[in-house]
This record gives C-alpha cells, structure tokens and sequence, in this order.
C-alpha cells in the first residue's frame, strides 16, 4: 500500500512535546544532541522546558518542530522498513521532508530554518503585519474580497489554503483586519486573528525571501528518489526539477495544502497519510479534504507504537 508521510509546520509545537518518545530512545537522543551542537543551545530544554519562553518564536519554533520530526522518523526506520511513495512539508514541515528523503542534510536543515526563521522576523516590523484564520464555505468570495480592498499599505492575501472550509489571510494588519470586517459584516464565515508575530507567506515577505536566497547558496541539495510535492505549486517532484529557489519563493507565496493533498490523492487514491512530527493539524486537514482517508500520527510514544504495529 502506498505510503504518504506528512510533515507539520509552525503552530504544532508544544511545551514537552515528543518528550515520551525522546526517553524511550537513544535515537532520538542523539537527534536532538546534533541540533544542540549545530545551534549552540539546548534542543531539550527548549522542546520540553522553554523557561525562557522562546518556543513560540519563530527562530525557535523552526528549528524545534524540524528536530522534533526528524527524531521520529529516526525512530521509525529503527524499528521498521515503512518507505514513504511520497512526502509533503506544510511550510517549514517541507525541510523536514526533504531532511526525511535525504535531500537536505539534518545540520543544514536546522541552520536554514533558524536563518529563515531570524529573515522572516525582520523582514516586518512586530505590529506592522498579522494573520487571521477565516472558517467557512465561502473562500472564493473571500479571495475576491482581498484582492479588491488590497492596496500599498492595506495589502492582505490569501496565502495558506489548508482545506477547503479552512484558510489564512496575511498581509499589513490593517488590510487583514479590513477583509475580517467585511466577512463578518456579510455573514460569509467565522474570520479570527491568529497570535503571530509577522504576516507569513504574505508578499510583505519577500526581503526575507531574498535573505534566505544568499543563505542557501551555502548549503547543498543532494539528489534523492522520493516524490515530494513543494507548498509553491502543488505539483509533484523529483531531484531533476527540485530547486533551492522553491525554498526561496515559500516564504513569500502561499501554501497551497489542500491543492498538494488532491494531487497525492489524484495519484495515490488509497494511500495511507502519516503525520511525522508533533501534533495532529495535518491528518485533521486530511481528513476534512479527502473522503475517507486513513491517517495515522505519531505525536507521542504510543501514537507511535500504534502506528509501527499496524504498518508492521
């Protein structure tokens, strides 16, 4: 049966998250030692502690949850030959997937996704931008909405299409509060600001995008055989059209999730969708997108099991 691996972005992270999984195995333990050598600060009591409060930021956050997937998926091929047919990233979650078919080095991944996480931070200044999550039935009208009422200054975008009732707007904080107005005020769904410190994926964006085009330069993407679907176009790749500048053209261009969900689907109708990594968002938006899909999570030690006993 066909495999499909997921891997979670930004907003699944939690204090303590993995941490069951993290004592059960030397593996994993020696996951989260590299990227407390690469960063030069501790991977645990960041994901387990965060006694200083930096989890929920960015440059953290993108290194936390990447780590985080990368020692489960360890984990699993420890125990048992699951080989994913396919593999999908939501945002950030794409480095883990490449880290996962061995296009990206773990130690390269990590020292991208801190960069990329510092280039996002500065490309807007905290209270210029922000977010909404809008939830409803009406997301061709609410594209329209943005379009029309987005001008310099008041930009506000659709940029994560996560399932078909669900979307994000992104942009300067007065054009997102605007379009929430204007969908509240026409009854068309429920509109509701997220707590984030910059408009990702927005066009405001794009500085960090340049950013992070230089940074890459340095870092090598090495030939793989995995089919892996990128955010910026929901199509499927291979090495030979992959590219470092599809990482670059991600932070300032939408996610398109549930476009890269039906293309898996068009292609692997009964596959199996695992999520590698923390939390349960992307089988939710599996679920919500495709008809019957079976998902399985490994958010925690006995998801985990769970999952290796079936797949077994």
């Amino acid at each position: 049966m066909d495999k499909i691996f997921m891997f979670p972005g930004q907003g699944s992270q939690t204090i303590g998250m993995a941490k069951d999984i993290y004592q059960e195995f030397k593996e994993v333990k020696l996951v989260f030692q590299e990227a407390s050598d690469t960063l030069g600060f501790s991977m645990e009591k960041l994901c387990f502690e965060d006694s200083e409060g930096k989890l929920n930021l960015t440059e953290f956050t993108q290194p936390a949850i990447l780590t985080v997937s990368t020692s489960i998926l360890k984990a699993i091929n420890e125990r048992v030959d699951i080989k994913p047919t396919a593999v999908a990233g939501h945002s950030l979650g794409e480095y883990s997937a490449l880290v996962g078919i061995g296009a990206l080095a773990f130690s390269d991944a990590l020292k991208a996704v801190h960069f990329r996480g510092q280039a996002m931070q500065r490309a807007v200044p905290v209270g210029v931008g922000a977010m909404a999550a809008y939830l409803g039935n009406n997301g061709t009208e609410v594209e329209a909405i943005c379009k029309e009422i987005s001008k310099p200054q008041q930009i506000v975008e659709v940029v994560n299409f996560n399932s078909p009732g669900q979307l994000v707007l992104s942009g300067h904080k007065a054009g997102v509060e605007k379009a929430c107005e204007i969908i509240s005020e026409k009854k068309l769904g429920k509109a509701k600001a997220l707590p984030v410190s910059a408009p990702f994926h927005s066009t405001l964006m794009q500085p960090a995008a340049d950013e992070m085009r230089e940074h890459l330069q340095d870092i090598q993407l090495n030939q793989f055989t995995t089919e892996i679907v990128a955010n910026v176009d929901a199509k499927i790749h291979l090495a030979n059209s992959y590219s470092k500048d599809i990482l670059v053209k991600q932070i300032a261009h939408p996610v398109l999730w549930t476009q890269t969900l039906k293309t898996l689907n068009s292609k692997y109708a009964d596959a199996l969708w695992i999520e590698i990594g923390p939390g349960k968002v992307l089988q939710g938006l599996a679920k919500k997108t495709l008809e019957n899909s079976q998902c399985f999570g490994t958010s925690d030690l006995d998801s985990l099991l769970n999952m290796i006993q079936n797949l077994s």
